[in-house]
């Protein structure tokens, strides 16, 4: 018994490791308009969260980035990200192979430009 357990334990890891994050990586928008509205309601509200959690790969203390994505999408339901999805798709029509994941990370940038736009500093002109 001890062995099948470990036997399932390492297929389980490999498939959390390596398999499942390639699948996630490669999703391309016809294959998330096919999942279900839940489907797609907990894949948009997961990036959301990622977003409003951690800082961006170039971002310093005090992150303000981060800080404009939680107040952007603090009070934004599941709801709202899949149409607002919808809507960006519809304007800004997408690759067939493009990975989902630039897709909804290009669409939440939109989504909160305005309070982004409040926090980034204005580029200084070059001085004469």
């Amino acid at each position: 018994m001890t062995t099948q357990f470990k036997v399932t334990f390492l297929a389980a890891a490999i498939l959390i490791v390596v398999i499942i994050p390639t699948t996630a990586a490669e999703l391309t928008y016809k294959e998330y308009a096919r999942e279900t509205e839940a489907w797609r309601r907990g894949f948009l509200l997961g990036i959301a969260q990622y977003l409003s959690t951690v800082a961006q790969p170039d971002e310093e203390p005090p992150y303000l980035v981060r800080t404009a994505y939680q107040r952007c999408l603090s009070g934004v339901s599941d709801s709202t990200l899949v149409r607002h999805m919808d809507t960006y798709v519809a304007r800004n029509v997408p690759s067939s192979t493009e990975p989902m994941i630039r897709i909804a990370l290009r669409a939440f940038f939109d989504l909160c430009r305005s309070e982004i736009d409040k926090v980034q500093s204005p580029k200084r002109s070059p001085s004469r």
